[in-house]
Formats: C-alpha cells, sequence, structure tokens
C-alpha cells in the first residue's frame, strides 16, 4: 500500500510532553476529515504504553500544564460560548470543569508554585462583540502602525489592553495584576512566586525596531526591569527560571546582522545582574527550523534548567533538531542526537529524566522517555505505528558536496517502486532561514509514492550550517543559491541513475516560490513547474506583505531599514523582470488570505506567463493563509497535493513547447 493524501487524516502528531509521578501527559492532535478541522486531546501514557484520556471535550483539549504539586491538570479547551477557557481537572479523577471566565478568552496561562493560584493572560478591545445589526453595517477601519496585519490574522486591531490576571484556584473570578497598552509573551515564573518574566516589543511604537526585551515583574514591588538593558538591540524571550530562582534562561539573538544573526541560549545571574550568551562557541541555532508539513501545535519550548549549572536545550545542526547539554563554562554539546527531530520536551519532577517527542523522515511522531543517567531510550507511545507499517515509507538518502567554500546538503527520496527510469522534482523550501531535516514530511512521501524522486536541496542562505551559511544569500538572491539547487539536482542524477534528466520538474513555496519563479525565468532544463505562495515582483511585496517593508531590505540590501528608492535593484531581483526568458509550464498556486506573499504576488506571476505565450494556469485556494500546506483547511490541503501531482503527470510525456510554436 502506498501513502495516500487523505492519509493525513489517519496519522497523528504529538505535542505538550509532561512527566508526573503518574505517567506522562501528551496531547494528541489529528485531522477530522468529516468535520474538514484540526483536534486536539489529552492523554496519561504511563510506562507499559497504555493510556487513560483526560479533558473537557476530546476536541479542542490543548496546551496541558500540570500543577506544581501534581494533583490538578489545567489546560485550555472551548467553552460554551466558544471562547478559550482554562480548565481543570483533579488527575486522581474526576471530570473536568471550566476555570476561567474571561470575556475574550485566555491566551496563555500558568500555574503559581504553591499549585492555589493560575496567571491567565488575557485582552480587551481584541474581540469586539458585533450584533446582527452591526455585521449588517460594516465600518470603515482605520490603521495608524506600520505593522498593521498578520497572516493567518488579518487587520490587527488597535488600541487593545493586554492584561496579565490571577485567580486563586477555589474562586470564580480573577483580578488584574499588570495591564500592557502593547502585547507580551507570558515567559517563566519564579519558584517562590514572585517574579514573572515575558517578553516585549521594545520600542513598540517604532516601525524600524526590531528588538524584543526580556522583562522582569516584580509582584510584590509591582517594579518592571529590563533584562538585557546592556543589549538593546537584541530579541531575548525568557525560558526557565532555576530552582532557587536566581538564574533565568533565555533564547534569542543580538540581532548584529539583520534576519541572520543566530538565535543562541542566553544566562542571566539576577543576583549579579550578568547576562551571558552560552553558545557563543557553537555555530548552530537554538532553536532553529525544520521544514516540515506534519508537526502541529507544538509548545515551542527550548531550554529547561536541570541543576542551576546544568541545562538542556533544543539546537539545529545540520539537520538534525537534538537536545543539547551544557551549562555557563561547559560547551553545550548533544545529549539526545541521532537523525531526528526532538519536536518538544520536559524533565520529570526528579530532574533525572527527559520525557520528549520526536519525529523522524519515517516516523510521524511518538513519545519517549531518556535517562539521563544511563541514558538509555524507551519508546512510550507510538499512535501511528499500526498505519505506517503499512504504507511503504521509503528513507531518503542524504548526500552533500562543496560550492564556494560552502558544504550544500541534500535529500533524496527515491519513488516508492523502482523503476528503471522515473522522473524527479526538485522541491525548494521557503524561509530562507529554515532547513529540511530528519523529520518526516507527508508530501514528500506522497510524491515519492506516485512515482517521482524528490530532491530536497539546503541552499545557502537556510540553517544548520553556520551563520555564514546563512547570511551568505543576502543581496544575492537568485545567484549562489540558484546554482546551489541546479548543482543539487546535478549530484541527484549521480546518485540515482534511473532518474530521467528529461523528466525534471520544480517545484517550491514562499522562497521556495520566488526560486522556482527565478528559475523558470533563467532556464529551461525543467518540464514542469508548481509555485506556490510565491514572490514574484519585490517592489510591489515592500508595501503589501506583512513583514515585506522591512523583510525586503533585510534580504536584499541586508540593512535594517530601507525604501523605495532603488526602484532599479529591487525590480533586477524580481522574477517577473525576467519573464520574457519563461517558457516553462507553470502552474501557480496562492491561497486568497494569503498576508505573507499576498495573492498579488501570484496574479502578476500568472498574467506575466500568460501575456509570454507561456502554459499556465492559475489556482487559488478560498480561506487559505500562507500556511495552506502545513495548517490550512484540510480538504485544500488535499487538493493541493493531488493538483501538484496532476500537472507534472500531465508533462512528462509532453514536449515542451517554444513560445510561438
Amino acid at each position: 500500500m502506498a501513502i495516500a493524501a487523505t492519509d493525513l487524516f489517519k496519522l497523528v502528531s504529538l505535542s505538550y510532553p509532561i512527566a508526573t509521578n503518574r505517567g506522562f501527559f501528551v496531547q494528541e492532535n489529528r485531522i477530522s476529515e468529516e468535520d474538514n478541522t484540526y483536534y486536539q486531546r489529552i492523554y496519561l501514557v504511563n510506562r507499559r504504553g497504555q493510556k487513560t484520556t483526560y479533558g473537557f471535550d476530546q476536541k479542542h483539549d490543548r496546551h496541558p500544564q500540570v500543577s506544581p504539586d501534581q494533583q490538578w491538570l489545567a489546560f485550555l479547551s472551548q467553552a460554551a460560548d466558544k471562547t478559550t477557557q482554562v480548565f481543570l481537572q483533579r488527575i486522581d479523577g474526576g471530570g473536568a470543569q471550566q476555570f476561567s471566565n474571561e470575556k475574550e478568552g485566555v491566551t496563555n496561562f500558568g500555574w503559581q508554585p504553591d499549585s492555589k493560584a493560575l496567571l491567565l493572560q488575557t485582552t480587551v478591545g481584541a474581540k469586539p462583540q458585533i450584533s446582527e445589526s452591526d455585521a449588517k453595517k460594516p465600518q470603515p477601519v482605520t490603521v495608524t502602525r506600520a505593522p498593521y496585519k498578520l497572516n493567518g490574522v488579518g487587520l490587527l486591531k488597535e488600541n487593545v489592553t493586554y492584561e496579565l490576571r490571577i485567580q486563586q484556584r477555589r474562586q470564580k473570578t480573577s483580578h488584574l495584576i499588570m495591564k500592557r497598552q502593547h502585547d507580551f509573551d507570558l515567559g517563566a515564573i519564579s519558584p517562590d512566586g514572585q517574579k514573572i518574566a515575558f517578553a516585549a516589543e521594545r520600542l513598540p511604537d517604532d516601525p524600524n525596531d526590531f528588538s524584543q526585551a526580556t522583562y522582569l515583574f516584580d509582584l510584590t514591588s509591582q517594579k518592571i526591569t529590563m533584562v538585557n538593558e546592556h543589549l538593546p538591540q537584541a530579541a531575548l524571550s525568557p525560558e526557565a527560571f532555576s530552582a532557587d530562582g536566581q538564574q533565568l534562561l533565555l533564547v534569542g539573538s543580538d540581532n548584529h546582522l539583520p534576519n541572520v544573526s543566530q538565535d543562541h541560549l542566553w544566562h542571566y545571574d539576577l543576583t549579579s545582574h550578568e547576562l551571558q550568551d552560552v553558545a557563543d562557541d557553537v555555530d548552530f541555532d537554538i532553536p532553529g527550523y525544520v521544514n516540515s508539513d506534519f508537526q502541529q501545535d507544538l509548545s515551542g519550548k527550548v531550554a529547561d534548567f536541570v541543576t542551576a549549572d546544568y541545562y538542556l536545550a533544543r539546537g539545529f545542526d545540520h539537520g538534525k533538531m537534538s537536545l543539547y547539554a551544557g551549562g555557563p563554562d561547559e560547551r553545550l554539546t548533544p545529549l539526545i542526537d541521532g537523525r531526528r527531530h526532538v519536536t518538544d520536551f520536559a524533565l520529570t519532577p526528579d530532574h533525572r529524566g527527559v520525557v520528549f517527542t520526536e519525529s523522524t523522515m519515517t516516523i510521524p511522531s511518538r513519545l519517549v522517555y531518556f535517562d539521563l543517567a544511563s541514558e538509555e531510550e524507551q519508546v512510550l507511545y507510538d499512535p501511528n505505528r499500526q498505519v505506517t507499517r503499512h504504507l511503504g515509507l521509503v528513507t531518503p538518502q542524504t548526500f552533500n558536496f562543496q560550492r564556494d567554500g560552502f558544504e550544500i546538503e541534500g535529500w533524496y527520496f527515491p519513488p516508492q517502486q523502482a523503476s528503471s527510469s522515473h522522473p524527479a522534482i526538485l522541491y525548494v523550501h521557503g524561509g530562507p532561514a529554515v532547513g529540511y531535516g530528519y523529520t518526516f514530511f507527508h508530501e514528500m512521501q506522497y510524491l515519492a509514492a506516485k512515482g517521482y524522486g524528490v530532491i530536497c536541496p539546503n541552499p545557502r542562505g537556510g540553517l544548520g550550517y553556520g551563520e555564514a551559511f546563512t547570511a551568505a544569500v543576502i543581496k544575492h538572491y537568485g545567484q549562489g543559491d540558484y546554482e546551489d539547487c541546479l548543482a543539487t539536482v546535478d549530484e541527484a542524477l549521480k546518485l540515482d541513475t534511473t532518474i530521467d534528466p528529461q523528466r525534471l520538474f520544480v517545484t517550491g513555496g514562499s522562497y521556495g516560490g520566488f526560486m522556482t519563479n527565478w528559475i523558470v525565468t533563467h532556464t529551461h532544463r525543467f518540464k514542469a513547474a508548481v509555485t506556490q505562495r510565491s514572490i514574484s515582483n519585490w517592489l510591489s511585496m515592500y508595501g503589501t506583505s506583512d513583514i515585506g517593508y522591512y523583510f525586503t531590505p533585510w534580504e536584499l540590501e541586508g540593512k535594517w531599514t530601507g525604501d523605495l528608492s532603488d526602484v532599479q535593484g529591487l525590480w533586477d531581483f524580481s522574477p517577473l523582470a525576467h519573464i520574457d526568458h519563461a517558457r516553462t509550464p507553470t502552474l501557480v498556486m496562492h491561497s486568497e488570505n494569503d498576508e505573507r506573499c499576498p495573492i498579488g504576488q501570484g496574479e502578476e506571476f500568472y498574467i506575466g506567463l500568460k501575456l509570454h505565450g507561456v502554459e499556465t494556469k492559475f489556482m487559488r485556494f478560498p480561506k487559505s493563509n500562507h500556511d495552506l500546506s502545513r495548517s490550512g483547511l484540510p480538504n485544500l490541503r488535499v487538493a493541493r497535493l493531488q493538483a501538484i501531482v496532476d500537472w507534472f503527470d500531465a508533462h512528462q510525456a509532453q514536449p515542451q513547447m517554444a513560445k510561438g510554436e
């Protein structure tokens, strides 16, 4: 049996692992074909892999947190009024009950160390109620800030108040402890419950400032202090307090290079006020980003203390997302390593072990226990094993080569059914500051099951190979990165001599869509192309993308801020400027509500191809944004996969026609 597009509905991913004395909590994320949506539920798994269901409705139960005394499970779920609220459930038995009752719902929460109260993060004015009569008379929307929209959200509300509240476990209402006029991220709570670490934009009213500060809020004095005051340009987020409350781990970048500076692990001493980059002797990102279409609703946890001078952190290096161990004076080294993607983790209450969720190229997601003393692992729960054993998943081959002083790494998925001659697809990732790696990728397995070899390059500009590698694409889009992609195809042809060089195809999304557009306007090597959520014109991208006004100068000019004064430079980097060279049959795919690479980018490229006589179609996805392939409406995810294969299948035997023929 071969994997199908609809097997998305049979597979699940795991996240938010928690270790307790009773077992291991984990969130299971699944996709409902019938309801065309995503659901979550919470299990308690014991050492024998037996599981007990917890939660409220087994559909919207997510982000579990166990109370420090291990008596209560708190989690988010959907209340009767459709708002997101905190629910509580006794771990030793009994049903879940709604705890919070915030008018606009709860966005984040955390336990106080005494287990008697919870902190609740909420808003005022972000979700105004609209009456039926008001809905019939929509009003104009006025914006005053430069960042005024966000992919997946739409227009950002102004005049919103962001609140942190506290509610005693035995009380019905909360009370306000902090109010801010700009959004913040609730981070860590000190062991004595008196200090709250949170992250927020340092200068939120300055559209050209991209720093993010970590602050400490003292509940007793009500004083807020900035942790990284001597490093104001940095972008840092708090991760965890040490057991004595005197140390704080943070993750982020010093921002010395726009959109290139690596994220590192930082250590802050609350007594000496010293902030130290404890990963300045390694050349990889913490945590980095592994390109995938499968993992859902990960906690995003990066680091934690084992002891005051020993901690763990996730890091991404050469395609592996590993769990590293180190200390203030000890270099970070791999602890949980290997060809895999550690997606989430948590320490056991006694700090003698780690429970983590992982993915590999043939294992979608599973729960594993790691003993810190013996370094032995035990698989606790593999929810997909019975499904994947019948799908004939392929194990990709890894290869690398040298170009211009850089190591270029790639992965090759051979067709599931071997043949003496078969087509292959060059698939360029987005970003560009991400990377392919050792994680499950449903789409690549599906394409391989359809008879295609799939070539996945990590060209310069991506993550996992050092900061210089990431920086190499800045001001050089469509140059060395383009050559890296084509060279990866050459290497794959050497690796698998059954690839038919006359049946090569190309696709990619976001930056990969830019590269697909660049490829079809600079070479005729490929039989057909599918460009997804692409960039075709940097001049229009600059002012219409939710990140365009700063991402464009970051990437194309290597500076923090820019303008449209260098029209020729931006145009030269635009695939649309070279459209007269295109002749590759190209399917243009774009989401109607994409705010990252707005649909106008696809519209411009489609019209350019059409008016230049190139075979093309335009496929528009309603109610979809930039994340369609990862978290979009499930039926449209399936339709997208099938359309890609249909386009390539239709052009396998068809001769490529030159314009005018």
